[in-house]
């Protein structure tokens, strides 16, 4: 079994590719939308919490994303051949390991903020104070992943050619 791994920012195009990378017949998964795999947790108490539009900030400060990697490492088993998994969680240095290959998909700030504001079916990243956040993520966690091996994707272009450009690696 292949497996890949594409990761960056909200609003870089993850989801949009998922989508068209499922309706060419590459099965993808968007880790958002799998119940109980990815939950806010609280860094000091480590209780779930939930996230709602305009939390603010100290929640974000106080809180991380995490997925849980044997549910991620079911989930990945259902398949056979290849698998997509899309998304990001705080705690990706402990996943990594699981994929054959990891895409970052970049693109300028200006962009992914117009795109998150733009978008109707998720509401992160709306908010004023979670944009800061975003913005003083995306900085260190690109510059980490492309350490870490990750092969950069640039989706300031349509999705189709973002699209054929994961295909090619993922042939590769």
């Amino acid at each position: 079994m292949k497996k890949f791994y594409i990761t960056g920012t909200s609003g870089v195009g993850k989801s949009a590719v998922a989508i068209k990378l499922q309706e060419s017949g590459i099965p993808s998964v968007d880790m958002d939308k799998i119940d109980g795999l990815c939950r806010w947790v609280n860094k000091k108490t480590k209780r779930i919490s939930s996230w709602y539009p305009g939390i603010g900030y100290d929640f974000l400060e106080s809180h991380e994303y995490l997925c849980n990697k044997e549910k991620l490492t079911a989930l990945m088993s259902a398949y056979k051949g290849i698998i997509v998994v899309v998304g990001y969680a705080d705690n990706y240095p402990d996943f990594l390991d699981l994929f054959d290959k990891i895409f970052l998909f970049h693109c300028d700030e200006d962009v992914f903020i117009k795109r998150i504001e733009n978008r109707i079916d998720n509401d992160f990243g709306k908010h004023s104070s979670e944009k800061k956040v975003l913005l003083d993520w995306y900085r260190g966690f690109e510059s980490d992943m492309l350490k870490r091996g990750a092969i950069p994707i640039n989706t300031t272009e349509p999705v189709y050619t973002v699209v054929d450009k994961v295909i090619e690696y993922i042939k590769l």
